[in-house]
């Protein structure tokens, strides 16, 4: 896989912690490593949620609705993004 340097800003300490465990020198690949956990764990809760949610909406379509427009209600209200969610429908 090819690499592209980045630059980030991190907290000091964070900084000092990670060399510290990882060694100078071996902070780009430590950082990539818990990267790459990071995304890994949001690939399998998305995969979770969508599984709950195709069950939601097939076994209790009306009530699969309802809360998903409370959940759209509720985003209005705070200035969050429109959830992506699917109607039963």
């Amino acid at each position: 896989m090819a690499k592209k340097k980045v630059t980030i800003t991190i907290d000091s300490d964070r900084l000092a912690a990670i060399e510290e465990i990882a060694g100078k020198g071996q902070v780009s690949g430590w950082i990539d490593e818990a990267v790459k956990e990071k995304l890994e764990q949001a690939e399998r809760a998305q995969r979770a949620i969508d599984w709950f949610a195709g069950r939601a909406r097939t076994e209790h379509p009306g009530q699969w609705d309802t809360a998903l427009e409370a959940v759209r209600e509720a985003d209005a209200r705070r200035g969050y993004p429109a959830a992506q969610g699917q109607s039963a429908a």
